[in-house]
């Protein structure tokens, strides 16, 4: 993959060089810096919904099952033909993130049947894995990529509820 994402199951999604299905959204009307707890951040260049942080549920479910990043991108392109998996709606729910030095705002959002999906890996594969709280960062220090939010543990140890940093709903 010679780009930071490509394109999957016909277009619509993309997959990333860390091995995480994406939803990518437009965003508009946002303020191009923000200050949260003291820290500057810049908003984003584009957006997206991770749907399924596949490298990252390997990491913390020990998977070793051969193949498994391939098994579930398939699974998903099969998935999506008959479900697809669309924003929903964007929540009046803004989080900092904070890992380490890295620092990032990001608003929860909802989506169709991905639950479902991951109801088909957990039922196909043996696992239990924990549905993800879906959200798009909005802002990051510059350069900086986003963090993971893989589980209600993740947004429990990393994040912190803060005020609508923009000024209005999505």
């Amino acid at each position: 993959m010679k780009n930071k994402f490509e394109f999957i199951c016909g277009n619509k999604y993309m997959i990333s060089v860390n091995d995480t299905i994406l939803l990518p959204v437009l965003l508009d009307n946002l303020p191009s810096k923000i200050t949260v707890d003291s820290n500057e951040l810049l908003l984003k260049s584009a957006f997206h919904i991770s749907l399924v942080c596949i490298k990252e549920i390997i990491r913390k479910h020990n998977i070793i099952i051969p193949n498994f990043k391939d098994l579930v991108v398939n699974d998903f392109c099969e998935f999506t033909k008959n479900n697809d998996i669309n924003l929903l709606n964007y929540l009046d729910e803004f989080k900092l993130i904070v890992e380490d030095d890295l620092r990032a705002v990001v608003v929860l959002c909802k989506v169709s049947n991905l639950d479902k999906f991951f109801e088909l890996i957990n039922n196909k594969y043996g696992l239990k894995i924990e549905y993800p709280p879906t959200h798009v960062t909005l802002y990051t220090p510059e350069g900086k990529p986003g963090i993971f939010l893989t589980d209600a543990n993740d947004i429990k140890n990393l994040t912190k509820p803060i005020p609508n940093p923009i000024g209005h709903n999505l």
